[in-house]
């Protein structure tokens, strides 16, 4: 097994069968994130994500911990032969693996992020011409530099369920229909800012698969 080749014990759990019997099984290793990517015209890869909080969380295992250097320099080991483990699984299937740790992004990329995903998959029960006029008429504000809330406050006023069409504009930007930069806050009660750098081009190294 890589386990044992690189020094470390693979884990084992006990599975139970149908007629009772035990059996001692090697553990399945799983990543925290596995994407699935199908770039148009190219053919689909997968891309496993290994999260943390900081960075440095991947060097020591429990590092915010009271430990001795000796505990210290063992965790650490611990870690590096762990994170080795999982790269080389998934290398193995032509997968590449990926660090990626909150203080590796913007930190307004990230409050943006989580106020989208928020309204992401919300259900809007409006009738799909009504949501297909404001958002035409959303993407004229942005271009001309105008408040959107102005236009949801217009649309609520004449047809009700303002917070509707609130949740529209921020559905939109999550699905890329509106060129808001999402490295500037997003205030709806202010002009949004547009002239910024794609995310995904910023942070495509993340989700670029093996090189061939």
């Amino acid at each position: 097994m890589v386990a044992e080749e690189i020094g470390l014990k693979h884990a084992t759990a006990v599975v139970t069968y149908d007629d009772g019997e035990r059996q001692r099984v090697p553990h399945p290793y799983l990543g925290d994130l596995l994407l699935y990517i199908q770039p148009q015209g190219s053919d689909p890869y997968a891309v496993n994500w290994t999260v943390k909080l900081n960075a440095m969380d991947f060097d020591e295992v429990a590092r915010g911990s009271l430990k001795s250097l000796a505990k210290q320099k063992e965790n650490r080991e611990k870690a590096r032969l762990r994170h080795a483990l999982e790269e080389i699984y998934y290398h193995s299937a032509g997968i590449r693996t990926v660090r990626v740790s909150r203080d590796l992004l913007d930190p307004v990329l990230v409050a943006n992020l989580d106020l989208l995903y928020g309204y992401h998959d919300r259900e809007i029960s409006l009738e799909s011409n009504l949501l297909e006029d404001f958002s035409h008429d959303i993407e004229d504000c942005v271009t001309q530099g105008r408040p959107v809330a102005s236009v949801a406050l217009m649309y609520g006023q004449r047809w009700g369920r303002r917070d509707l069409f609130l949740t529209k504009i921020y559905k939109d930007i999550w699905e890329r229909k509106l060129p808001v930069s999402l490295f500037d806050p997003i205030l709806i009660d202010h002009p949004l800012v547009t002239d910024a750098p794609d995310v995904l081009q910023v942070y495509g190294s993340l989700f670029a698969g093996l090189s061939e």
